[in-house]
């Protein structure tokens, strides 16, 4: 270069040019040099890797939209489904004769049916559902575990009445993240699978229609009280196996929560005919159909029932006085309706 301006150019103006040039590159090197100072004092972006995540992101996001969809249509599809069968429940009333004179409850022929075909579990849960805890008499079936069982999803479990069996707190402890308020006042703490785990809080309480203490000193607290004093407003996974007093704690609840949402998001409650608030005969049968039906009120739907057959065992005249029933609320907004 300095050659070929020593031949175009007279020596003042190579002299001059030249110099020229030596500042513009010193230039340039500043320029790099501050650049990349400045590039190496903020974040580091990588377009392509940018581009990627918000791809991902949107893709998590239509997911998201597409599953809450698919949930809405379902419980829309279940819910039609569910206002037939209560039309068909009315028509199979109205062909036994209820109401009328001679009405029975239970089937003429052997008995055995068919007061638990009125009140059939024809919701369908709009996702999984699964028995969790052992095959006999201490599981529960559940809907949506899925849903309860991803890393995020953090759960509160009320559990009434455990007395000898907590295979169902066991299986929910291992399988979830959630944490187990268990109350029973027959017994002294948790027994059998469940116990000593850290995620389970036992009361030596009852629950019950009122909060008192009976002549025998047990101690008997409404659900709202107990909700309160844990400070909950919501509750999970509410199971109930209390011997006949379902019905006098929830008819308690829906009285507390008239005009609201009751607090929970499913239900699985053992019920007993038996009990001084029913009873087996056509009395009780009206009874309970008023209480089952304000529960439907309430949007309770029952997705699942089983028959408790154990206390038949002894005698084939005994009625089948015990069933198992799963219920979903819903109302609310809860993991079960949108996820």
């Amino acid at each position: 270069m300095s050659e070929f301006l020593s031949r175009s150019l007279p020596r003042p103006r190579v002299a001059l040019a030249f110099g020229a040039m030596m500042l513009f590159s010193l230039s340039l090197f500043n320029a790099s040099t501050i650049f990349s100072a400045v590039t190496n004092n903020r974040p580091h972006y990588n377009v392509n890797q940018d581009v990627c995540t918000g791809i991902e992101h949107l893709k998590q996001v239509q997911a998201e939209t597409s599953t809450s969809n698919l949930v809405k249509n379902r419980l829309a599809k279940a819910e039609s489904l569910y206002q037939k069968q209560l039309a068909h429940r009315d028509e199979f009333l109205s062909e036994h004769g209820y109401g009328k004179p001679g009405f029975s409850p239970w089937a003429k022929s052997d008995g055995r049916m068919p007061w638990w075909w009125y009140f059939q579990p024809a919701f369908n849960c709009p996702h999984d559902v699964e028995r969790v805890g052992r095959v006999n008499d201490g599981g529960k079936w559940m809907c949506g575990m899925s849903v309860l069982e991803r890393p995020s999803k953090k759960c509160v479990i009320y559990s009434l009445g455990v007395f000898d069996d907590s295979s169902f707190e066991a299986a929910m402890l291992e399988r979830t993240d959630c944490e187990i308020w268990a109350f029973d006042a027959s017994v002294d703490g948790i027994a059998g699978d469940a116990k000593g785990h850290p995620k389970i809080h036992f009361s030596k309480i009852f629950l019950g229609g009122e909060d008192r203490v009976d002549e025998l000193g047990y101690v008997f607290k409404t659900l709202p009280t107990i909700m309160k004093e844990n400070g909950h407003t919501w509750i999970d996974v509410l199971k109930m196996d209390i011997e006949g007093n379902e019905f006098q704690v929830m008819n308690n609840l829906m009285d507390a929560y008239e005009g609201k949402t009751l607090p929970f998001s499913q239900i699985q409650v053992e019920l007993h005919l038996t009990s001084p608030d029913m009873g087996m005969d056509v009395a009780g049968f009206d009874r309970f159909k008023k209480w089952f039906e304000r529960l439907e009120k309430f949007q309770l739907r029952p997705f699942w029932s089983e028959l408790n057959l154990i206390p038949t065992l002894g005698s084939p005249t005994l009625l089948p006085g015990f069933c198992e029933y799963s219920f979903i609320n819903v109302a609310g907004d809860h993991s079960l309706l949108h996820d």
